[in-house]
């Protein structure tokens, strides 16, 4: 199922990245402070759920090559911090702090599209679609949901559960390019199969790939 296999890579993007320097307590403190105040009220003062992976903070390493610099230029440095906001039932909040090597902290956003949803009449139950959701435009957000970064492919992976059931869901992917996270696909499946005791394997399986 299209959803098991998202929720298989929001596991391993729980789980614990590479970190900077895990003794870089002070660093990721301010990057925290400064998440804290970029977004007043929205994000918790800190995890409760201490160390465990996927709650705590980290910083993780990045390097690149600019486009615009010669084969014997120096590579370009930064720290990422993932930055524990908030939870809930089912899901976990991050938001993500950028530092140059020699620069300051940014809070990072990240594009995703806008959508509308246009269910089947007396549907009350959410199971089955009028039209394919329609993308209205995009917008960007400055937290992601159930998300962590893959060293490996340079990316940030989010998998939203709508409900606790994880049976409607978003997710997305976004690569990080020349100091920034560029987004390469996002997908939804916004119908409930869970409320329908004999949904199809076609309505389980299907879902809505937004971006690109």
């Amino acid at each position: 199922m299209k959803h098991a296999l998202w929720s298989a890579v929001c596991l391993s993007c729980l789980a614990a990245p590479a970190l900077a320097d895990d003794t870089d307590t002070t660093a990721i403190g301010v990057a925290r402070g400064f998440m804290l105040s970029a977004l007043p009220g929205q994000c918790d003062e800190s995890s409760p759920f201490g160390d465990d992976d996927g709650f705590a903070d980290a910083a993780i390493a990045l390097s690149w090559k600019p486009d615009w610099a010669g084969a014997d230029d120096p590579d370009s440095h930064a720290t990422l911090y993932q930055l524990f906001c908030m939870a809930g039932a089912y899901n976990v909040v991050q938001a993500y702090v950028f530092k140059p090597e020699n620069g300051d902290l940014s809070l990072m956003t990240f594009a995703q599209p806008t959508y509308e949803i246009d269910y089947a009449d007396g549907d009350e139950t959410q199971t089955e679609l009028k039209n394919p959701p329609k993308v209205t435009g995009y917008s960007t957000t400055a937290t992601l949901v159930n998300s962590g970064f893959e060293a490996d492919t340079q990316t940030l992976n989010s998998f939203a559960k709508w409900r606790g059931l994880g049976d409607a869901w978003s997710a997305g992917t976004w690569a990080f390019a020349e100091g920034q996270f560029v987004l390469k696909r996002y997908e939804i499946d916004p119908t409930y199969e869970g409320n329908d005791d004999s949904a199809s394997e076609d309505q389980i399986e299907r879902s809505y790939t937004l971006f690109p």
